[in-house]
């Protein structure tokens, strides 16, 4: 099962598509009855709620950016979901492993829009640990802006801070540094100098789900990227993929013990 999450801030809105069927199931009336979940950390306690009134058939559920906070969360569930809901911790929702992924898209107020098909892993939120992705792989530094969307989702109901890099590995400097939260979709804005090969977002502590965005004469380029161990190859990326990590992680910790 996997969470769903949208974006809003004064450059940036976002809307969500959800869909309440399996992509290859015949029989797409068996899971219209899932009702739509909206959770979020408050006062050291998951808050929830039945979104009833977004269902615009039996198949869909639609959010537009007033009804999406950085912190909101969501997904389809049973209707017992309420009876059985743990507010200091986050379960697995009780579904039958339905519904995976939806239409997650952003767009400019005056322009253009773009979208991918959007999810958080519900085992991602169970894990503490760091992330590592390539700056350059996704980004255009002949846009006008360049921008991150960093969402971590935590089981626990915590918005703690936490710290994230930009990573010159090449010359083994950190470049920026940045505050983040949990539970929270953060946003980062990347300048057009620190796009380049050998540059890294890192965060430590805690995972999260990297998302590019590129702005030029108001059209967008939107997209995630997948664990670095994808773009390696050979029996041994993850010795790599380890290494790499260590390294950068020397650079963090010689940069925080001065």
């Amino acid at each position: 099962m996997t969470y769903l999450f949208g974006f809003n801030n004064s450059i940036l809105k976002s809307e969500l598509q959800i869909a309440c069927f399996k992509n290859k199931d015949k029989n797409l009336n068996k899971h219209r009855n899932l009702k739509l979940f909206k959770c979020y950390p408050q006062n050291g306690k998951w808050k929830i709620s039945i979104i009833d009134n977004n269902k615009k058939n039996d198949y869909f559920y639609i959010l537009d950016h007033h009804e999406i906070s950085n912190k909101d969360i969501f997904f389809l569930s049973e209707r017992n979901t309420l009876d059985n809901f743990n507010d200091a911790n986050l379960e697995k929702p009780i579904t039958d492993e339905t519904m995976e992924r939806a239409n997650f898209k952003i767009l400019l107020e005056t322009g253009g829009f773009s979208s991918y098909q959007a999810d958080y892993p519900f085992n991602l939120a169970t894990k503490n640990g760091s992330i590592i992705s390539s700056v350059s792989s996704l980004m255009d530094n002949n846009a006008d802006k360049n921008y991150i969307l960093f969402r971590n989702i935590f089981c626990k109901p915590i918005e703690d801070k936490f710290n994230a890099y930009l990573v010159d590995y090449k010359n083994k400097i950190i470049l920026e540094e940045y505050e983040l939260k949990t539970n929270n979709s953060n946003f980062i804005e990347i300048e057009k100098k620190n796009i380049k090969d050998g540059f890294f977002f890192v965060t430590q502590k805690y995972l999260g789900i990297p998302m590019y965005v590129s702005i030029k004469n108001n059209f967008l380029s939107f997209e995630h990227t997948h664990p670095y161990n994808t773009y390696l190859f050979g029996k041994n990326q993850y010795t790599v993929l380890s290494n790499l990590k260590k390294e950068i992680n020397e650079i963090i910790y010689k940069k925080n013990s001065q």
